[in-house]
């Protein structure tokens, strides 16, 4: 089973880093340079929750944002338990 939130589909995502120096052109410098971009994970925040789907009980990944939506009340037939 993947890291994916069941209700909105959020999982792991590829992102940049970027490395730089100098000083900046507002601070006196003749600004900031770029040295080094590598991809980086950037996972999202998933909580292992229990949830009644129509008749089943089940444990899903939900993301802070869906676990939000769910406390409101059932959502796609899906409901905290």
């Amino acid at each position: 089973m993947s890291r994916v939130c069941a209700l909105t589909g959020r999982g792991t995502r590829v992102v940049r880093r970027v490395r730089r120096r100098g000083r900046a052109r507002a601070e006196g410098g003749v600004g900031r340079k770029v040295t080094g971009v590598t991809r980086r994970t950037q996972k999202a925040n998933l909580q292992k929750k229990t949830v009644r789907q129509g008749s089943r009980v089940k444990s899903v990944w939900l993301s802070t944002r869906a676990l939000r939506t769910l406390t409101r009340g059932p959502v796609e037939g899906m409901e905290l338990v």
